[in-house]
């Protein structure tokens, strides 16, 4: 071996000759060695030129397994020359393959003055470089590349990091390798060869991907060059591609690239360690076409089944995807239907208006409908009912096997009957029957009868006989008896005979009447469990053995019914029985699909009343707090019976297919009565029936589908042909496939899951998606193309000129009317207005409140405010004050009516006592509240100031034609009594919650993504696929609920039916409220809705009324204490020199967050009107920073002049010269931030208005109103005042209301724990290491007004058993300096346990620890925890006895 190894020649009969071309002129510079131990071999050689990496790679590996043995190349070459490609490849092979170069990843090799450099910008990465460098120039020698390299430092902006430079080498004679390998300045004419993202590998260079952009992450790296990241995915797998901004590059490019567009990438293959994960590098990017499905028919077909996104955990497209997809196919209709709910109709109508904006001659009409759940509402339970006593009945009970579910196709194989009369056992028989076919092996493994079990018996021709006569007038019993009688009865058609005519009991039924509300399963194995009968899982699925078990059920049953029972007290049952059970029939019955459409307006409004039904009084509950919304048929006949809905047989669950797989001719043939037409899908829809071996094979399906197709022409029904689609195109069905293993809410799993995990990795779900005419076409050829073309074009048109186009969404407001509330409003408001100002209004006023009411009123409007009024007083009187928020404030018909305090006129004195007023001209003040007090020249008294100049057009517009919002902050603890109140004024049926529509989040949706892998087994997916899985599958709808605070009134004189269907939130049947089956925001524009929501402040000035005493209403707004701790911190009489906060603004809700305050230390405020301001500044988005804050910070303008509330733009506009109506429409289009059109700007222009102005207004995304603003700063300014004045009550309120943790032992502690605590909270905050829980934070924040508390010169009191309140803090009694904590302050322990220490206390004293344990809800470890901070003051460990 060693002698023959020492010739060069052995590699031409070990290599192929390509390879062996390499070796023409090489030569040993060393003799092989052979390591025996090691079966390693040593070759020394040197060749002319560096060969290419990839056939030292192929070299290797070829000669490995030639030799057996592992192979070393040493490699000298003759010519050191190599190209910076080639070198690139090399070492990128090292990085690869060994960490101690890894240092080199994603650097490359370019020449300088023919040396080769490595450059990075980083300082420790260029220390890092030069320790590996010997390294990598050692791996390179051993390939015969011996070449000077340097690392060096650049300043520059080549983008190195990943960017190849291109330097020509010198070119290479090396004749027989030229035709294979190309050299460097080739190789970018070299077409790259096109991969799928799945196929690529770390080290593939020069090659193609095609996909579409799913995301984009463009980063500003620290040289100010953009990195871009593409995410792409070909549907199949996803990768992360990336791109520098250089000079091959630029920055224009970069930009010009979009989220969903389609590219073709060309480029190599990485492997990114900072992301742990292979990424592409781009050289190159073009922008293609996707390939997208076209529909070249003549005539297009009706799509009339299709799934959106809101088919519960089902659907993974919108609506406005399947729409756009048949518009663009020369569509001209498609029809929705989703699983039981129409919420995709709003949607389904804004897209057909933008299409026919889009092309106004071009007509599209949409088809509204729904796939129901519908369910028996009767059991059936007797057939051939002849009125016997059942005590003295024969009865044979009996069970058949057979070789499929179908007594049409499938033959009995065998029958087991027990005869039984007066309990006994009087016969039984069992008998194998001949089905003159193999049986299926699925039904072997089931039943365990075999082929040979069955070719000895008799065919049913010649058993029957012996059956019939076996059976007798015996009554018959059967589980789920119309499957085992159906095929006795085609027994009997087959061989000429009439069908049975004995009674029939079916204890499938007869046990959903009789089994109790918790039974969830009611096959024969879970009745035995019930009833105690054994049942052995084994012997199941054997004719005689279930006929037995199933003989012992009925004696049990016949003992319940009791001795008079009679087939009449079985037929009296199937309505539902109350004495066993609770359950109504439609529960418990197998619910079918049926697909219902709205055939004009009046249909529509049936079709939402059916909804409604379905989902409040025929919701089935199907858990704690969930609900499945059915159902019954006589519903829909009702509706039916007026003309206005099309009724269809739906898909593979509707009730048509199921009778045509299972039962007789003469059964389907009656049940199509019932229909318009009958749908057939593709036979691809079918699949999973095929999969589970329900039906046989593809034949025996076009069987059955064919039996529906010719029993629907002798019943006169139209047939067509539609694609249950639940997605557009092919390639969403990886998205369904999520959704398929993905467990909905309750752990519910899809209908097409497959709990055997060999079986579900195996099977692949049918195909789903929507289908051109000529997809469609060849999926029905089968039946021969006239009846295709009848059932997929000509039919599906017909059915659509049934129907009128409908409009579920209105075009225009419905206010609710109260009789007579346009005069009340009136008169309420002029009532309050002379209680104000007295008997001879002010110009201003009446001009006012005319110039609104007369707007409000004409525009329908006044309800709204008369309704508010009604709210605001009822909690008024309730003792719970009502802050405002929004815009409302704007309008002084609100101040009159008092639904907000905020009074929106110019600044003015008014005298409580006399009505004197003194209205200011000229610019005083910008808000009354910074007024001095004054004394009032008539009466002497002090006059306060107030009114906050705030036009009213920033509420409804100068047209007085915007949508008034009202939103009311009801104390938390009230809001529940505000709702109600609103179904007193107007009526339970008048009244819902605003419903909303929960869809899946990008979390949850990867979530679903990482359990699919987890389900499926399967190698783990790479980051970059699991988000493009993720991102697909979000927006499908995962549940309902409700806005917090919304209440939807309709109108009186109309019916919520004309808006929308209603529902329980969540489907839970025990809600207390009903919703909107829409979500709000689609029929915000039709039906007016109440914000009632529920809030802190007014729950904490109630808590501050009640403990000092004090009508928050009379608190000054201008205290110059007060106003000072916006500012500074001298009202609080703190040390400074232990508290470095600026302002005394902790605390004071709006403005204690550190942001806020951020504003504070920067602007000191000194008034209400700057206050107002900064309120503005820090609720907008895009106002403070970047903009105002710049603004101040240059001296371009002062705090009171920069835009911080919306009215600050129109009124500011008009000021300069701007025409109303403009400054208005301006105004609106800022806030909402849309910016600025260029004719506002020059219209803006010629009014002087400032450059800094206009700028401002173009960089706003969101603004808060004046009047909303002002109602929160007043709350605050009350607070504020508690806390100058009355500290030790506003501690309390703060600790008890504002605080979402604490850490009592440590507040107790004082000043020196307080520190350490938040110390060590702030510590972790910066480590970079750990990272506090939300618990902590909110602990952070609890002590920071803890240490100004101590600070200030107040403590807290320990918690004790006989002094501590359940849940609030209280003042201590002997000490007013101190706050005592209350029990709920101690982590675990709620407030019903708290409540019940307190109640046990009032009661009698403790006497020990045992006594507390006993009287009171507090757990051993809580009681431990509370001796442990010496809280149960000295108390015993148990009872002393006492003698006297």
């Amino acid at each position: 071996m060693k002698r023959w190894l020492n010739k060069m020649e052995v590699f031409e009969k070990l290599l192929d000759s390509e390879l062996y071309s390499y070796f023409k002129n090489a030569s040993f510079y060393e003799n092989p060695v052979f390591h025996t131990a090691h079966k390693t071999i040593d070759f020394y050689i040197e060749f002319e030129n560096v060969i290419p990496l990839d056939v030292y790679e192929r070299i290797i590996t070829k000669l490995q397994l030639a030799l057996h043995a592992h192979v070393k190349l040493h490699i000298h070459s003759k010519n050191n020359a190599v190209e910076m490609d080639e070198l690139d490849r090399y070492v990128n092979h090292f990085v690869e393959k060994y960490s101690d170069v890894k240092d080199f990843r994603f650097l490359h090799p370019y020449l300088e003055n023919d040396t080769i450099c490595f450059s990075t910008r980083d300082e420790a990465r260029l220390s890092a470089l030069n320790l590996a460098l010997p390294n990598l120039i050692k791996k390179l020698k051993e390939v015969g590349i011996n070449q000077e390299i340097v690392c060096k430092k650049v300043e520059d902006d080549i983008a190195i990091e990943t960017a190849k430079v291109q330097v020509v080498a010198t070119p290479v004679k090396q004749e027989s390798v030229k035709k294979q390998y190309s050299s460097s300045n080739s190789y970018k004419k070299e077409s790259a060869t096109t991969y799928k993202i799945a196929d690529l590998q770390v080290g593939f260079s020069n090659v193609q991907i095609e996909g579409h952009i799913f995301d984009i992450d463009n980063r500003v790296m620290k040289s100010g060059k953009t990195l871009q990241m593409l995410y792409i995915s070909d549907y199949d797998d996803a990768i992360v591609a990336k791109r520098f901004e250089g000079a091959r590059c630029p920055i224009e490019e970069i930009q010009a690239v979009k989220k969903g567009m389609h590219v073709v990438l060309t480029g190599e293959v990485v492997y990114d360690s900072f992301s742990k994960c292979d990424s592409f590098m781009v050289r190159k990017l073009e922008i293609t076409q996707e390939k997208r499905r076209e529909d070249h028919a003549k005539v297009k077909r009706t799509e009339w089944h299709v799934h959106s996104n809101f088919s519960e955990m089902d659907g993974v497209c919108a609506i406005e995807e399947f729409i756009q997809q048949a518009y663009d196919w020369g569509m001209d209709s498609i029809g929705v239907c989703d699983h039981q709910v129409v919420q995709a109709f709003p949607m389904a109508q804004h897209k057909i208006e933008a299409l026919s904006k889009k092309d106004p001659n071009r007509e599209f009409k949409m088809l509204y409908g729904c796939e129901m759940l519908v369910a028996d509402s009767k059991y059936h339970i007797v057939y051939n009912n002849d009125h016997r006593r059942l005590e003295d009945a024969t009865f044979v009970v009996f069970d058949l096997e057979t070789t499929g579910l179908s007594n049409t196709r499938d033959e009995i194989i065998e029958f087991g009957g027990v005869k039984i009369k007066n309990r006994e056992e009087i016969g039984r028989l069992q008998m194998f029957i001949n089905p003159k076919r193999t049986i299926p092996a699925h039904i072997s493994n089931l039943t365990h009868i075999t082929q040979n079990d069955v070719d000895r018996a008799k065919p049913i021709e010649d058993a029957l006989d012996e059956l019939l006569e076996f059976i007798g007038d015996s009554i018959l019993v059967a589980h789920n008896a119309t499957f085992d009688v159906g095929f006795m009865n085609a027994a009997c058609r087959k061989t000429g005979r009439d069908e049975l005519t004995n009674p029939v009991i079916d204890t499938l039924p007869l046990s959903y009447a009789m089994l109790p509300d918790d039974q969830k399963r009611f096959n024969l194995g879970s009745v035995c469990r019930h009833y105690r009968v054994s049942y052995d899982g084994e012997g199941a699925h054997r004719a005689d053995y279930d006929a037995d078990v199933l003989s012992q059920v009925m004696y049990n049953m016949m003992n319940q019914l009791g001795h008079e029972a009679t087939l009449d007290t079985l037929v009296d049952m199937e309505v539902g029985c109350e004495k066993y059970s609770s359950k109504k029939p439609y529960e418990r019955n197998r619910p079918y699909h049926m697909t219902v459409y709205a055939k004009n307006k009046d249909g529509l409004k049936e079709l939402f009343e059916l909804i409604t039904l379905s989902h409040t009084q025929y919701l089935v509950s199907t858990g704690k707090e969930n609900g499945q919304p059915r159902i019954i048929k006589e519903e829909i006949s009702k509706k039916w019976d007026n003309g206005n809905l099309l009724i269809g047989s739906s898909c593979q669950n509707g009730e048509i297919f199921e009778l045509a797989h299972t039962r007789s001719k003469k059964e389907l043939f009656a049940a199509m009565s019932y229909y318009d037409y009958i749908e057939l899908q593709p036979l691809d829809c079918y699949k999973n029936l095929l999969d589970r071996g329900s039906i046989t094979d593809v034949d025996d399906l076009k069987w059955y589908l064919q039996f529906i197709y010719d029993t629907a022409k002798e019943a006169g029904k139209m047939v067509i042909a539609s694609s249950d689609a639940h997605y557009v195109n092919p390639n969403e069905k990886r998205l369904r496939d999520v959704y398929i293993n993905a467990k909905a809410i309750g752990n519910a799993r899809h209908p097409l899951y497959i709990y055997n995990k060999q079986l579900r990795k195996a099977t692949s779900n049918p195909n789903q998606h929507l289908l051109t005419t000529d997809e469609m076409l060849k999926a029905f050829e089968w039946m021969g193309e006239d009846v295709a073309y009848e059932i997929v074009v000509e039919n599906t048109n017909k059915l659509k000129l049934l129907t009128e186009p409908i409009f579920p969404i209105k075009d225009k407001l419905y206010p609710p009317d109260i009789e007579g509330s346009d005069q009340k409003l009136r008169d309420i408001c002029f009532e309050t207005a002379h209680q104000w100002y007295g008997k001879d209004l002010p110009d201003i006023v009446e001009k006012r409140l005319t110039r609104e009411l007369d707007s409000i009123i004409g525009h329908g409007y006044y309800v709204v405010y008369y309704i508010s009024h009604l709210l605001v007083k009822k909690s008024n009187d309730d003792g719970y004050l009502v802050g405002s928020r929004g815009s409302v404030g704007s309008s002084f018909v609100a101040t009159m009516s008092n639904i907000t305090e905020v009074n929106p006129l110019t600044p003015h004195y008014v005298c409580k006592n006399c009505q004197h007023y003194e209205f200011l001209d000229g610019d005083e003040a910008k808000s009354g509240f910074d007024l001095p007090d004054k004394v009032c020249p008539v009466c002497g008294e002090i006059m306060r100031g107030d009114g906050q100049d705030i036009p009213f057009e920033t509420f409804l517009g100068f047209e007085g034609d915007k949508v008034p919002d009202i939103d009311l902050n009801f104390s938390g603890e009230y809001q529940p009594n505000a709702h109600a109140y609103t179904k007193e004024v107007f009526g339970d049926d008048h009244v819902f919650r605003a419903g909303t529509v929960g869809t899946v989040q990008e979390k949850t949706a990867y979530g679903y993504v990482k359990g699919y892998e987890e389900e499926m087994e399967c190698e783990p997916f790479n980051e970059a696929k699991r988000v493009d899985l993720a991102k697909g599958c979000e927006g499908v709808k995962r549940t309902t609920g409700q806005h917090p605070g919304g209440i939807v009134v309709v109108p009186l004189d109309m019916d919520v039916h004309d808006f929308t269907p209603v529902q329980y939130p969540a489907n839970n049947p025990n809600a207390t409220w009903k919703t909107t089956h829409f979500d709000f925001h689609q029929i915000h524009d039709n039906i007016l809705k109440f914000d009632i929501l529920g809030h802190v402040d007014p729950t904490a000035m109630k808590m501050l009324e009640r403990i000092t005493g004090v009508n928050v209403r009379q608190i000054p707004m201008n205290d110059q204490a007060t106003m000072a701790i916006f500012s500074t911190t001298e009202s609080l009489k703190i040390d400074t020199t232990k508290y470095n906060e600026v302002t005394g603004a902790a605390g004071i809700p709006e403005f204690g967050t550190p942001f806020v305050r951020g504003i504070l230390e920067l602007t000191k405020p000194t008034t209400f009107a700057e206050l107002v301001t900064i309120s503005g500044l820090s609720h907008g988005t895009d106002v403070w920073l970047g903009n105002a804050k710049d603004l101040i910070d240059n001296g371009t303008c002062k705090l009171n002049e920069v835009i911080g509330c919306r009215d600050d733009i129109m009124v500011d506009l008009m000021g300069y010269g701007v025409k109303p109506k403009l400054s208005f429409t301006i105004m609106e289009s800022v806030r909402k931030g849309k910016g600025l059109k260029d004719e506002w700007v020059t219209e803006m222009k010629a009014n002087n208005v400032p450059e800094w102005f206009i700028d401002s207004c173009t960089k706003i995304k969101y603004m808060f109103p004046k009047a909303h603003a002002v109602a929160y700063v007043m709350m605050a300014v009350r607070i504020a005042w508690f806390k100058v004045h009355m500290p030790v009550h506003y501690y309390c309120m703060y600790f008890s209301i504002r605080c979402d943790a604490y850490d009592v032992q440590t507040m107790i502690q004082g000043e020196a724990a307080i520190r350490q605590r938040m110390a060590d909270i702030k510590h972790m905050k910066e480590d970079k290491t750990q990272k506090p829980s939300d618990k902590e934070l909110a602990i952070y924040d609890t002590l920071e007004l803890a240490l100004e508390m101590v600070l200030r010169g107040f403590r807290f009191s320990n918690i004790s058993i006989n002094r501590s309140a359940a849940n609030e803090f209280i003042v201590d009694p002997d000490d007013p300096k101190a706050i005592i904590p209350p029990f709920t302050s101690i982590d675990g322990l709620g407030s019903n346990v708290g409540l019940s220490v307190v109640k046990a206390r009032e009661e009698k004293p403790f006497l020990s620890k045992e006594d507390v344990l006993k009287r009171t809800q507090l757990s051993k470890t809580l009681v431990e925890k509370l001796a442990e901070m010496n809280a149960l003051e000295g108390l015993d460990e148990e009872n002393q006895m006492t003698l006297f």
